[in-house]
């Protein structure tokens, strides 16, 4: 008989919350571009991620997305969408 893995480790934590793991990671060496090199740069950076994430929340089903998934599919890509393209625009405003 197959052992069955628990739920419970930090393994099966990751491997259900994939989306959300990555795009953590990716803010980690977001905020290191920003402290490194460039907050402006930082921040678009910061707006191509949540794009991309308004992108993947609109096309994965709710169980690979993970925590990503508060609300409705529409209202999440919506607050997603807008958060992105609010941080480019201010990002990319000179004197900010």
């Amino acid at each position: 008989m197959p052992q069955r893995r628990s739920p419970f480790t930090v393994s099966a934590a990751v491997r259900r919350q994939s989306v959300l793991t990555l795009a953590l990671g990716a803010l980690g060496a977001i905020i290191a571009v920003g402290v490194l090199f460039s907050a402006a740069l930082a921040g678009l950076l910061l707006a191509v991620l949540l794009g991309s994430l308004a992108v993947l929340r609109a096309a994965l089903p709710v169980r690979v997305v993970g925590a990503l998934a508060v609300r409705s599919r529409g209202f999440d890509v919506a607050v997603l969408l807008m958060l992105a393209i609010s941080l480019g625009v201010l990002s990319t405003s000179p004197n900010l």
